[in-house]
């Protein structure tokens, strides 16, 4: 077989045990190069620790196999990391240098937390051209402790894709955000649809699966439910199933909406 393939990330016949514990049982998944993704699931049904098996973080148990852009071959973890951007509430929680804005997001450059090297002139551009594909031009210079919240977590987003990553994972990006932030974000990150650079989108609030994404994957109890075409995924049937309870959802405007929980 050749070492080459077309696509982002698979795994294969992949668990994962965390304390003794199984957290992942049996993930079977291919991401596409042109799809974006969603995984979606109560809390506690794995969708972070997946996020970390895909992130290098994890090591499958034996058997299991998850391979990175098109590669079957194993490439050093730093290469990997190059490719892909990681946005969350618990990092911005952890990042805790008082930078100015565009330096936060140039930090990225060098994966690091803190600006410990030196930057170019070229790299300072970098970083505010991406601010400003973000509408966040304005923060170039504010201090990252005096963002609000939102203002911060949309300047990590930056962070993020300063190094244009293959993948962008963004593990519960809202929570913490009130509802004028949120949405503000989610038009943010409906821009990114339009690079190169494919989502996938951790949550289980399904309002914030934005037009942009072309797949639902749907985890319970560690393993996946169901996994599709958006189109498909998104029904009450299948939602109820994955929740636990019946969901009856609408969509509009190319988002889908919660009408009814019994």
């Amino acid at each position: 077989m050749s070492t080459q393939d077309s696509f982002l990330i698979d795994i294969k016949n992949t668990s994962v045990y965390l304390k003794g514990s199984l957290v992942l049982s049996n993930i079977n998944w291919t991401q596409g190069p042109d799809e974006n993704w969603a995984i979606i699931g109560n809390n506690g049904a794995g969708k972070t620790t997946l996020m970390k098996l895909i992130f290098g973080e994890l090591i499958p148990l034996y058997g299991g196999t998850v391979h990175w852009f098109g590669n079957r071959a194993r490439d050093p973890i730093w290469n990997l990391r190059e490719k892909i951007g990681y946005v969350s509430a618990e990092f911005q929680e952890s990042y805790e240098h008082n930078l100015r804005g565009w330096e936060v997001v140039a930090s990225g450059l060098f994966s690091s937390i803190g600006l410990y090297q030196s930057v170019s002139t070229t790299q300072k551009q970098t970083s505010l051209e991406w601010m400003n594909f973000l509408g966040i031009e304005y923060l170039k210079d504010k201090g990252y402790h005096q963002m609000s919240y939102g203002e911060a977590r949309r300047v990590l987003l930056a962070r993020a894709l300063v190094n244009n990553p293959s993948l962008l994972i963004l593990d519960e990006p809202c929570n913490g955000l009130d509802i004028p932030t949120k949405e503000m974000f989610l038009r943010t990150l409906e821009k990114l649809v339009s690079t190169p650079t494919r989502l996938i989108y951790v949550s289980h609030h399904i309002e914030e699966i934005i037009p942009g994404i072309s797949h639902v994957m749907y985890l319970k109890g560690g393993q996946i439910l169901e996994q599709g075409i958006k189109s498909d995924m998104l029904q009450s049937e299948v939602l109820s199933r994955a929740m636990g309870c019946r969901i009856d959802l609408k969509e509009n405007g190319g988002r889908y909406w919660v009408t009814g929980v019994d």
